[in-house]
């Protein structure tokens, strides 16, 4: 009888640390697909990032929970890791989206350490058609980022549709006694400071609004706020966004891709001020997709004064194979002043266009 006692309560014991684990769940994306752009021979890419992650959740009680992300990004085509932009961008990253363990609560809302998504970009990529994915993306200069990393990011409740979120990031190393050459540059360029970001958000019914601030660590300060609003009639939704960029030259620690370019290399600034106009409609099965942008390019200071328009174009279509499976197609068309602003955003030729054709799979 003692002997049954005590293996009935070895059992209780190991049940209950099994229900105290997390509950962990699964999830990814798979795309690829056929992308020709001018100036560039065909390749394979993919529309939608994709990635493998992790996510836990531990019941603590009283309404509270231990939480963690930790999400790989990859490029399907060739299997390499995909780390993200900036002096931190390593390609031997173990987990190049997010990596964050945090606490949340069902009366005070969340919070986050570690790497995690920019709330920017998080956020206002909802109100470009495109999801500021593949050829027909929103245009996006070098102060917008996926993830930042060294944060802390808190993200509220959500009160009849109202909600807000802010973050905190950790700039370089730059104390003379430990710093290394990356610290030593931003210090002696003035480049250094702290990172962050605030956003205000409403979405209920019909109607999704969203404003954000922010300010990207080593970037010399530079700044980006940019303001989103959508309305849904039925099975379709118009969005609009404005956004204003002002890059002084750094991002996270490298040198903007102006300030690496021979038009305006000597310029103290860029100041971006861009409009977008967005249509999804449900047709059949599937969604249209299409916007219209306007980019305003203001170079100043050294030798260059300088004011440039780009105009870009897209209309997409996705095909939904099933809830989880999609095929796409992509056209998109962006017009430059000239070829050196266009060198600047990565093209070659002052109208660019844009082909891209490929398969989704989400689980």
């Amino acid at each position: 009888m003692k002997k049954t006692l005590i293996a009935l309560a070895v059992l209780g014991a190991a049940a209950g640390v099994a229900h105290a684990q997390s509950n962990v769940t699964i999830y990814g994306v798979v795309d690829t697909g056929f992308i020709k752009k001018s100036g560039h021979d065909v390749e394979m890419g993919e529309n939608v990032n994709n990635r493998l992650g992790f996510r836990g959740v531990e019941d603590l009680g009283g309404g509270q929970k231990a939480t963690f992300e930790l999400e790989q990004r990859f490029k399907l085509n060739d299997g390499t890791n995909n780390g993200g932009k900036g002096y931190n961008k390593k390609k031997d990253r173990d987990f190049a989206g997010l990596a964050n363990v945090g606490l949340k609560g069902d009366n005070w809302g969340s919070v986050k350490l570690g790497r995690v998504n920019e709330l920017t970009t998080e956020t206002i990529r909802k109100f470009d058609p495109f999801y500021q994915y593949g050829v027909g993306s929103m245009m996006y200069g070098s102060q917008r980022v996926r993830g930042i990393d060294n944060t802390i990011r808190y993200d509220s409740l959500n009160w009849s549709g109202f909600h807000f979120g802010a973050t905190y990031s950790l700039g370089e190393n730059t104390d003379k006694d430990s710093r290394g050459e990356i610290g030593k540059n931003l210090k002696e360029d003035g480049a250094d400071n702290d990172g962050y970001a605030v956003m205000l958000g409403y979405d209920n019914g019909p109607l999704a609004l969203v404003g954000n601030w922010s300010r990207l660590a080593d970037s010399n300060k530079s700044s980006v706020w940019n303001l989103g609003a959508a309305y849904r009639f039925g099975d379709a939704k118009v969005e609009l966004v404005y956004q204003q960029t002002k890059d002084k030259g750094w991002a996270m620690g490298e040198k903007s891709a102006w300030r690496s370019s021979n038009t305006y290399k000597d310029a103290s600034d860029i100041t971006e001020k861009q409009w977008l106009l967005g249509l999804e409609w449900k047709l059949g099965p599937g969604r249209l997709n299409a916007s219209a942008q306007w980019m305003e390019v203001e170079a100043s200071g050294g030798q260059h004064i300088s004011d440039k328009d780009i105009y870009k174009y897209a209309i997409g279509y996705t095909y939904d194979l099933s809830k989880r499976t999609a095929i796409y197609g992509n056209v998109a068309y962006t017009d430059y002043d000239d070829e050196d602003v266009a060198a600047v955003y990565g093209d070659t030729d002052d109208g660019t266009y844009g082909v891209q054709v490929g398969i989704t799979h989400k689980f």
